[in-house]
């Protein structure tokens, strides 16, 4: 191999160019060569070969304590995995598929957790927020075009949601998540800046106003929600820092205060009629595919309801309230629990690589991480993964409130955020896709605060 003369500079370059190239994907992908889709799907493997192997000559993969111990967990919930497959060469392939869509991001999440520091995260995330213009230009126009324009195509030509613009991704989950994470990127922006010059706060609040435009044209229930929590939690974790009472008043003004105008403006001025159609999908959910309806329906609730303070059943509860209801279905397990055996079906079983292989009409339980991992892992292992997710989110963000205030680290809190919502809730190991990937790499980027050692040491 050509001997680099600085690895560190090399990888933090690669990896900066594998995400754009995983955004520009979609784009190939969609448009310009579409009849090669699914082999485009897998160039992205040769992209973090030659990643993994730069980073393994120089050490800079399993360096740390942790990294080691993050390889012996891994080691060891593969191995097992491969127990609910048939030992045969079609269950080889599957099995290696599955372990493919676990896994395959995770070196690179190490990697970044060794060589990227503060300084790389925050030019990093401002060169994205440049990037917030021509995004929002692309949304608006798929949001405003007719269903058969081909700028409203989504994967193999086809749009799967026509009412849900997906800007350079195949579908609008991928879409989703590029959003939060320039939602993300504004909002540690804001965080780390402790002096906000005019020329700051008027960028600050064009991005605001256009990413909350972008919320609203994409219709999304789960983007709702992820940006309202996330403009609270930060604003909580400003109000509970160690800045002086006027830097801590600007940034809630920067954050909460312009959150709030750039969302009316835009809900009842500029595209009310999107917003609209947001509001009355907002609970319309079929409540009586969730198990947690079905099993609970005549549960009453700890609380009182209503103005007479009487106590409503979970159905009912949820017939008003399915957005809420969807988010405590998907933290329901115990249907999984009921339904696995003790060695599960397979690790990656009910992945998206797995079952288009084996062509299954339907997979564990639906997306979600939780469920579908128990349904793999078998009712032991894959219940302690669950709850080793669990509880490793309590971990950091009881962490964070300690540690975290500090002006130096509160910028990693909408890191945070992304990641402990992700653990809870997301689809991290579904597919090999954009979501995967922004999940592996900002985890990387958070565990870059923890690091002790500075770049150099690495580097010797």
């Amino acid at each position: 191999m050509i001997k680099i003369n600085n690895p560190i500079i090399t990888l933090k370059r690669l990896i900066i160019f594998f995400f754009f190239y995983m955004i520009l994907e979609g784009v190939i992908r969609k448009w310009v060569l579409p009849n090669f889709s699914n082999e485009i799907y897998f160039v992205k493997d040769i992209f973090l070969i030659i990643i993994y192997t730069i980073a393994l000559k120089y050490n800079l993969i399993f360096r740390l304590n942790y990294s080691k111990l993050f390889l012996v967990i891994i080691i060891l919930i593969s191995l097992y995995g491969f127990i609910g497959y048939e030992f045969s060469i079609k269950g080889i392939i599957y099995y290696i598929f599955g372990l493919r869509s676990y896994w395959i991001f995770l070196p690179l999440f190490l990697i970044i957790t060794h060589v990227f520091s503060k300084n790389d995260l925050i030019k990093f995330f401002k060169l994205n927020l440049y990037l917030i213009i021509p995004y929002f230009l692309l949304v608006y126009l798929q949001s405003s075009s007719s269903v058969e324009s081909v700028i409203n195509s989504g994967f193999d030509g086809q749009l799967l949601s026509p009412e849900r613009p997906s800007a350079y991704f195949t579908y609008t989950t991928q879409n989703t998540y590029y959003f939060l994470f320039l939602l993300f990127s504004l909002f540690s922006y804001v965080l780390d800046n402790n002096k906000f010059k005019s020329k700051d706060i008027i960028f600050i609040c064009i991005s605001n106003f256009l990413l909350f435009s972008i919320m609203i044209l994409l219709k999304s229930r789960s983007v709702y929600f992820y940006t309202f929590f996330t403009v609270f939690y930060c604003t909580f974790f400003v109000i509970i820092s160690k800045h002086q009472f006027n830097l801590k008043l600007i940034k809630v003004s920067l954050i909460l205060l312009v959150s709030i105008i750039s969302f009316n403006i835009s809900s009842k001025v500029v595209f009310e009629q999107e917003y609209k159609y947001s509001e009355k999908r907002m609970n319309t959910d079929w409540i009586d595919d969730y198990a947690i309806v079905n099993e609970n329906e005549d549960l009453e609730l700890p609380f009182n309801f209503g103005i007479g303070g009487e106590k409503i059943k979970v159905k009912k509860f949820c017939s008003v309230n399915s957005t809420i209801c969807r988010i405590l279905n998907d933290l329901y397990i115990i249907p999984a629990i009921k339904k696995s055996k003790l060695y599960g079906r397979g690790i990656g079983s009910g992945t998206k690589a797995v079952v288009a292989l084996k062509n299954y009409r339907s997979f564990y339980l639906g997306e979600i991480d939780n469920k579908r991992i128990i349904m793999e892992l078998g009712y032991i292992v894959g219940l302690l993964f669950v709850l080793t997710k669990w509880l490793f989110v309590i971990i950091l963000n009881f962490y964070a409130i300690f540690k975290f205030r500090d002006e130096n680290k509160i910028f990693y809190i909408p890191l945070l955020i992304f990641i402990s919502t992700q653990l809870m809730l997301g689809t991290i190991s579904y597919t090999v896709s954009f979501i995967s990937f922004i999940f592996w790499l900002s985890l990387g980027f958070l565990f870059s605060s923890f690091r002790k050692n500075n770049l150099r040491e690495i580097n010797n």
